[in-house]
């Protein structure tokens, strides 16, 4: 099966990405190196994708939570996952607070030294809480099987976690990627593309989703709870600097990701400094996050072995997005060694 996406989509990625690319590494520079000051803190270069999932990683500075383990982040956005991929490989990132993809898997499949090292946010909220993610259709989309040829937001291409959310949400209709035409957008671009009619559908991240509802130009096709399953895609990578050569300080990272993790048990929602912090983060109004969808967030940060498994069973499926034919085992692709010492 090949998923298709339309010439002017493919465009547009590729002169997104090519523009990205040459942005990031000149802020990055090939000297900059992580360093340490006379009183013992480290600096990180940190990319990520935005999304409420990713939340605990986002609001640590405002809960002194990097102060405490003596770190001075650096975050850098990144639009396209792929892209976090090559910087954590060259160590032009030391970290990336994102998801798993393709990306990740074939360069592990190359001998990249690329791990997940922790989670984040699950998409199993509590009972009476509607999931913060899902595939969205628009007023004129009844239900998934209306989207049969359709136009599809997606974030990146096949191959990202989103779109293993997006082809489980698919499955859940009766359709595959093969049977959409899938439109590579920013997860921000996805809401006025809803709007204005270039999609008729999109799998949305909160707070994209208050987005959709707030101005009434969407709603969600499934209950992304069964979809989902158990599935867990966001989380925290490493590249082989902080691997091999400075685990030490690998380590304070998720020891501060965990930190602000366990101020955010139950309705984190409720707290004002939490959502003053993320809405700065992310910018956008407090009440997006204060109203939009409830990611909960394990203590114990342990990553999901199942969901990497399963998106390479899927992304298998489409042909040229995964470079290998054999399923990579876990313990290739997660490193639990650093976030058990660190949270135990």
């Amino acid at each position: 099966m090949t998923a298709r996406l339309s010439p002017r989509s493919r465009a547009m990625a590729a002169f997104a990405l090519s523009t990205l690319v040459l942005g990031v590494l000149a802020a990055c520079g090939d000297g900059d190196e992580r360093d340490a000051s006379a009183g013992g803190s480290s600096a990180l270069k940190v990319g990520y994708i935005s999304g409420a999932s990713l939340a605990p990683a986002f609001v640590a500075d405002a809960l002194g939570c990097y102060q405490k383990e003596g770190l001075t982040v650096e975050f850098q956005p990144i639009r396209n996952p792929a892209d976090a991929i090559a910087f954590l490989s060259s160590d032009k990132i030391d970290a990336y607070v994102g998801s798993p993809s393709a990306g990740m898997f074939n360069q592990v499949a190359k001998g990249a030294e690329l791990k997940m090292v922790a989670s984040l946010g699950s998409v199993n909220t509590p009972d009476g809480e509607d999931a913060p993610s899902g595939l969205f259709g628009a007023k004129s989309v009844e239900e998934v099987q209306d989207l049969k040829g359709k136009r599809v937001g997606v974030l990146g291409t096949v191959g990202t976690a989103t779109s293993y959310l997006l082809g489980k949400s698919l499955e859940a209709g009766g359709l595959t990627f093969g049977d959409v035409e899938l439109v590579s957008l920013a997860l921000s671009d996805m809401v006025p593309a809803l709007k204005n009619g270039g999609i008729e559908g999109a799998l949305l991240i909160a707070p994209e989703t208050q987005k959709a509802l707030d101005q009434d130009i969407a709603h969600a096709l499934v209950d992304s709870k069964k979809a989902y399953g158990t599935s867990t895609t966001a989380g925290i990578m490493y590249g082989p600097g902080l691997l091999k050569d400075d685990r030490a300080t690998g380590g304070k990272f998720i020891k501060a990701a965990a930190c602000a993790t366990r101020q955010m048990q139950g309705d984190w929602r409720k707290d004002t400094k939490i959502v003053s912090a993320l809405a700065s983060f992310m910018k956008v109004p407090e009440t997006t996050i204060s109203g939009g969808g409830l990611y909960v967030f394990e203590p114990t940060l342990a990553v999901n072995a199942n969901t990497l498994r399963e998106m390479q069973e899927m992304f298998m499926k489409v042909k040229g997005t995964l470079t290998y034919d054999q399923i990579i085992p876990s313990e290739k692709l997660i490193d639990d060694g650093i976030r058990v010492e660190a949270v135990g």
